[in-house]
């Protein structure tokens, strides 16, 4: 994602995603059909509606930045009909994703690429929808970004993403350092106005803002209750203090829900033709 594929951060590491405390974290954390192999706060529901609201469909050319294990794009694929790259940083993502196609009836239509986000190996206008769900908060430089979404976006092509906004008051600088401890990799978090000002800069015209709240903090609870329940096995796995940090990061989280602070956002945005 923001890293370069040499260096990208092995998440087999950091989130144990096929270890025993992981998959019994899973069983409680998504409800049956839920899980996609994402390591966020987004259900199969949103999936469906995202490919619906963009226009995915057959001969549509979709990139998904951040693809991470390839379950959302797989599966997005396959309930649309669309052609659906996959962009991620990480190696092992990049070969789970490609195991998971490799037992679908999509495979012809999916494919995965190692590559940094920041350095897209496609060629201008290559795509008619990007997308990235969840990710945005691991990238410093938000334009640069955006520019390279826009050199690879066709004319008139979406540009769609789903990530957290934080506002951040001075008073906040507790918990957003405890927020910063709970998570494994570094988060350059945003406000909804400052994505919107990015956009604009790079170049994309902003169509719609869909926001997820009371969706949003259920998901972020049972994220909590099921760290809770499981947290002496993932102690066993990845360490007693990171553990401990991140049930401090879902418990943070919430409290910014609560106060208004903190969000989940849908922005869709245009690039204008030439």
């Amino acid at each position: 994602m923001g890293s370069s594929a040499n260096t990208g951060i092995d998440y087999s590491e950091l989130h144990r995603i096929d270890s025993p405390a992981n998959r019994a974290l899973r069983v409680d954390l998504w409800r049956q059909g839920d899980d996609l192999g994402q390591h966020s706060f987004v259900t199969p529901a949103y999936f469906r509606a995202y490919a619906q609201r963009l226009g995915m469909g057959p001969g549509i050319r979709v990139l998904d930045v951040g693809s991470g294990t390839g379950g959302p794009a797989i599966y997005m694929a396959e309930v649309s009909g669309c052609d659906m790259t996959g962009l991620e940083v990480n190696e092992v993502g990049i070969e789970v994703a490609n195991r998971l196609a490799a037992n679908t009836t999509v495979q012809d239509r999916v494919r995965f690429v190692q590559a940094d986000g920041m350095q897209m190996p496609f060629e201008d206008a290559s795509f008619d929808i990007v997308i990235s769900m969840n990710v945005m908060n691991v990238f410093e430089d938000k334009v640069g970004l955006f520019r390279e979404v826009r050199r690879v976006l066709r004319p008139g092509g979406t540009w769609a993403f789903l990530s957290g906004t934080f506002d951040f008051g001075p008073e906040d600088d507790d918990v957003r350092d405890r927020l910063a401890r709970g998570y494994a990799i570094p988060q350059y978090t945003d406000t909804l106005a400052g994505y919107k000002a990015k956009l604009r800069e790079a170049g994309f015209v902003v169509d719609e803002v869909v926001e997820y709240l009371s969706d949003f903090r259920e998901t972020m609870q049972r994220w909590l209750d099921a760290w809770i329940k499981h947290r002496d096995a993932i102690a066993e796995e990845q360490g007693a203090e990171q553990t401990d940090y991140h049930i401090v990061y879902f418990t943070s989280y919430l409290e910014m829900i609560d106060a208004g602070k903190a969000s989940n956002h849908f922005v869709i945005s245009t690039r204008p033709d030439d």
